[in-house]
Formats: C-alpha cells, sequence, structure tokens
C-alpha cells in the first residue's frame, strides 16, 4: 500500500471512530429511528450544493456507465443504509463498546463476496488475516 491509501485509511478511520461516539451520543436524546432521518437530512442539506456542482460531470458519468452502474448505486445505499439503521439500533440497545467492534467484522463479508464475485485472489494468508481480525474484534467486544 501506498503512503497516501494508508493515509486515507487512517483519516477513514478517525472519521468513522468519532462518528460512532457521536452515534452514541445523539442516542441519549434520540431514539434510532430518528437518529437515522436526522443523519439522512443533515447528510442532503450537508451536500446538496455538491451535487448540484456536479450534476452535469454525474449525467456524464452516469450515461458512460450504463444502467447496471445506477442499479448498482442503488444497492449499495440500500444496504449500506440499512446497515447504519441496524448498527444505531444496536448502539440504542447496547455498549458501544461492544456493538462498534462486532459490527466491524463486516470485512470478513466483503472479503468472501470479492473473491467469489469479482475475482480476486483468494489466499490462505488474507483468510487468515481476515478471520484473525475478525476474531480479535470478537473478543475485543466481551
Amino acid at each position: 500500500m501506498t503512503f497516501i491509501t494508508i493515509t486515507f485509511v487512517g483519516l477513514a478511520v478517525l472519521c468513522w471512530g468519532t462518528g460512532s461516539f457521536l452515534d452514541k451520543l445523539i442516542l441519549r436524546y434520540l431514539d434510532a429511528g430518528n437518529v437515522f432521518i436526522a443523519k439522512l437530512v443533515a447528510t442532503i442539506v450537508i451536500f446538496l450544493p455538491l451535487v448540484l456542482w456536479k450534476l452535469v460531470p454525474f449525467k456524464k458519468a452516469v450515461e458512460n456507465g450504463g444502467r447496471i452502474s445506477m442499479i448498482l448505486v442503488f444497492l449499495s445505499v440500500i444496504f449500506t443504509m440499512s446497515g447504519v439503521y441496524f448498527y444505531l439500533k444496536a448502539m440504542a440497545g447496547g455498549e458501544a463498546s461492544s456493538v462498534v467492534p462486532l459490527s466491524s467484522t463486516y470485512p470478513l463479508i466483503t472479503f468472501v463476496l470479492v473473491c467469489f464475485f469479482l475475482g480476486e485472489s483468494f489466499t490462505t494468508v488474507k483468510l487468515v488475516g481476515t478471520l484473525l481480525v475478525c476474531s480479535g474484534v470478537f473478543f475485543l467486544s466481551k
């Protein structure tokens, strides 16, 4: 991995970790369903100017990507946002110090899917590494 890639991973982890902390804090004031809706509304308000600014290049990209690109985008949003909702429900009912690590075992699902459907290399080292990370996360949540 390049330094830039590692930097972006670090920034993503920092943002996600802080976001999870804020989610747990918000759940003191709102139930999970209302937090989910509030996050959707905030996302629209915050990113609407960017959408409007990039609308023309976006239309061209969609034309080039074809219908399948939009179907995949919609499926990604459905799965991702469903995960956010289920995560918020879990956070509302459990301790963040357990819920966050357990919900972070999703790389195992990604690993299996990309190997079987996208043809990424399936190696014993990658499998064992993914299982070790997920196992470690599981034990940390106990």
